[in-house]
């Protein structure tokens, strides 16, 4: 008989940041961020960087579901319920990803031009609380790693590299004041919605190569 005290669980010996659950964490405390920025209408909770413009509040939401959707990806691989709970929660980033990178390029979102107040306020009814184009391509990407991540692994890492590197990226433009699509008319992604886009990446790769 095998004695319990040799058992080895998968990853328990690793650092925390190669468990998927860290970053799950770290993404649902993004939209979390976004949501309490919008409710307490703070411009420094939703931008976090002063040159930064604000995460959009559905932004904000869909970063809660993918986090969720990380953790149970990883936790909750072989139980039936989980797994339907996490393909729901895959839905949202999905539809609502592919219906505003749409309407912002072919609908009247197109003609919505970046500005910033010089106030701290925010509200809900003005070109800021939209959704970056880039974004919604980009959580469309999230909901396409994660699903691949459960039905066909191989191709998982792939898609977490490319979206963490587009969060690097972004993340990166702001540092040199020079954020993507700055200037243009169409709304750039928030220096918020970037971090949650490289941990949305990080979180997919880990979770592809955790054992």
């Amino acid at each position: 008989m095998m004695n319990s005290a040799h058992i080895h669980k998968p990853g328990q010996n690793k650092p925390l940041i190669f468990h998927p659950g860290c970053w799950a964490v770290a993404i649902v405390g993004i939209g979390v961020l976004g949501l309490s920025g919008w409710a307490l209408s703070s411009r420094s909770l939703v931008t976090i960087m002063p040159d930064s413009v604000t995460i959009a509040p559905i932004s904000a939401l869909l970063f809660i579901l993918l986090g969720i959707s990380i953790y149970l990806a990883e936790y909750g691989v072989r139980d039936l319920r989980f797994m339907i709970v996490q393909d729901v929660l895959l839905i949202p980033p999905a539809l609502i990803g592919i219906w505003v990178f749409f309407v912002s390029f072919f609908g009247k979102s197109s003609i919505i031009h970046w500005y910033t107040h010089s106030s701290d306020q925010i509200y809900l009814i003005a070109p800021e609380s939209v959704m970056s184009p880039v974004s919604a391509l980009l959580f469309l990407l999230s909901a396409l790693g994660l699903y691949v991540n459960r039905h066909q692994f191989r191709y998982a890492p792939a898609l977490a590299v490319i979206l963490s590197s587009a969060g690097a990226i972004l993340i990166i433009g702001y540092f040199l004041g020079n954020p993507f699509l700055y200037g243009m008319n169409i709304k750039p992604t928030s220096f918020l919605s970037a971090c949650g886009f490289l941990f949305c990446g990080i979180g997919q790769w880990v979770s592809a190569h955790h054992e």
